[in-house]
């Protein structure tokens, strides 16, 4: 338990170094320092640039037959946690109100994998945990532009190949990989750019959440029940369940914790933009984004303390 405690701590502090850039961004749209508009600029720097700098910066290394098993061991049990979930969300939310129906499904599957996964994964585990954690973001995107688009569009015929191959982090992982398995080397002026841009995806990701927090009704938020229901499921039953299912399979060490961390991360961002797009329940989806982001800096302490501890 005194191990518990300390891992504990150790996670605490991590995660509150991302509160802390979260407070900034919260601070910056209540004193109008950052706008709408602003918000989605950064928004579109993180996804266009900085995250696919990140991406190839973290697989701009030598191959390595170790590290190429556990990527492979990462993207197979990432989709497996996905799949697991898609199918218990389905098994749970059922009803006449589609538009609520999809946005519970949804926030139940996908967490924030890159705004809040990679900065506590780089954080704890440093560019090993930054590896591990780009291969979740790219079982993330195949997932998102696949299962994802059906479950709020509401059908097959939503689906676009196009978005799915083409997707900045589906780009930027099939770069990676190739410089990864050949061990090729990007010329130093490019690769120290990539390095310097990479650098930029904690404090501008965190900033952003801050951004939509400040825009969020909590109190609205801790009214309705099916909020709860979802922050228990995302933050709590599905990052356990998996990392006993991925425990008792033998994954250990950091690849156990990377995934833990990617599973653990709150409802995903992604999940108000989809709702947008495709006219559900928009408010709800807010309301989730907002209140499990909050509570994770509990949830996600100690559910990777203890992923630490059996690792």
């Amino acid at each position: 338990m005194t191990q518990f405690f300390i891992n504990f701590s150790t996670v605490f502090v991590q995660v509150l170094v991302l509160f802390i850039f979260i407070g900034c961004g919260f601070v910056g749209a209540k004193k109008k320092f950052i706008t709408a508009e602003g918000s989605k600029v950064m928004s579109d720097v993180i996804l266009f640039f900085v995250t696919p700098c990140l991406i190839i910066n973290s697989l701009n290394i030598e191959f390595d037959k170790a590290k190429f098993k556990g990527l492979i061991i990462c993207l197979v049990s990432f989709m497996a946690i996905q799949i697991i979930a898609a199918i218990l969300s389905s098994l749970l939310f059922r009803g006449d109100d589609k538009k609520t129906v999809r946005i519970l499904r949804f926030a139940t599957v996908f967490s924030n994998v890159g705004y809040m996964g990679i900065p506590l994964q780089k954080a704890l585990l440093g560019d090993e945990g930054v590896f591990y954690g780009s291969v979740c973001v790219a079982a993330f995107n195949i997932f998102v532009w696949t299962y994802g688009v059906v479950c709020q569009g509401g059908g097959l015929k939503k689906m676009s190949a196009r978005s799915l191959v083409l997707n900045p982090g589906i780009i930027a992982v099939t770069i990676g990989i190739v410089l990864f398995v050949f061990s090729l080397k990007l010329p130093l002026p490019l690769a120290s750019s990539i390095e310097g841009m990479a650098a930029l995806n904690t404090p501008l990701a965190m900033m952003v959440i801050g951004f939509n927090l400040a825009g969020s009704n909590i109190i609205s938020a801790l009214k309705d029940k099916k909020v709860y229901i979802i922050s228990i499921l995302r933050l709590i039953i599905i990052p356990v369940t998996a990392m006993l299912g991925l425990y008792l399979c033998g994954i250990r060490g950091n690849i156990l914790i990377s995934l833990v961390v990617a599973a653990s991360a709150p409802a995903a961002a992604v999940t108000t933009v989809f709702s947008v797009k495709y006219e559900n329940n928009t408010e709800l989806s807010v309301n989730i984004v907002a209140f499990s982001t909050l509570i994770s800096i509990i949830t996600m302490s100690a559910v990777v303390a203890l992923s630490q501890m059996i690792s």
